[in-house]
């Protein structure tokens, strides 16, 4: 018994020991999230799992109740955001396209060290402009619309993979577009004054609970 007593005793503080904070995120709908199920992550390092899903009290918005680690701790600031990842299919090219076998997930962006902690968030239902780890440089596209291009869309130049897009905003009181893309050396350095960019037609594809969303642009 005594035996038993000191392992059950081991086994709760170990828990314990890992466990973090539990946080809520609000988002438009629960499209894609379970209970249970869908994780919260960081650069596909797993920081947490979401508990339960419910409605907000205005009956507006889905809270998710997410059961965080300790190492996320001091991650969840007043700067860290938050999305639904979802897979999407342009030009070839898939994003997120782990989401069809496991399903969605929520990432999560850390925001600047030393920010202010907090627990309850507000999810936001694209993703937000996103930092490239690699030589370049990261370049302002304006735009009448977005069209087809989402977040991971490839840049091409000569039919060669040069850089993809981080995000974008609305600027101009939402009468333009800008959209962020980042140039991989050594190929940012053909970047100059009269270089030109346009939308090489391609194939937004979402997948969700609501169906198949499919975008795109003329032949």
């Amino acid at each position: 018994p005594l035996v038993t007593a000191c392992v059950a005793a081991w086994l709760a503080w170990d828990t314990l020991s890992k466990e973090g904070p539990t946080i809520k995120i609000s988002f438009d709908s629960a499209e894609g999230l379970e209970a249970g199920k869908s994780l919260l992550k960081f650069k596909d390092i797993v920081f947490g799992t979401v508990k339960n899903l419910e409605l907000s009290p205005d009956h507006k918005r889905v809270v998710a109740t997410v059961a965080t680690v300790r190492k996320a701790e001091p991650l969840l600031t007043d700067q860290t955001e938050f999305w639904v990842v979802k897979p999407r299919l342009f030009a070839g090219s898939v994003s997120g396209l782990e989401t069809l076998l496991s399903g969605a997930y929520i990432g999560m962006r850390p925001g600047p060290v030393g920010g202010k902690a907090k627990h309850e968030f507000v999810g936001s239902e694209n993703p937000p402009v996103l930092e490239a780890d690699v030589a370049g440089h990261t370049f302002l596209l304006k735009a009448a619309r977005l069209g087809s291009i989402s977040v991971g869309s490839p840049v091409f130049f000569r039919d060669l993979n040069v850089g993809e897009v981080l995000g974008w905003d609305i600027a101009d009181m939402a009468e333009s577009v800008t959209i962020h893309v980042f140039i991989r050396e050594p190929f940012d350095r053909y970047v100059h004054d009269d270089t030109r960019f346009w939308n090489a037609s391609g194939v937004s594809l979402k997948l969700g609970g609501t169906g198949v969303e499919l975008q795109m642009e003329s032949i």
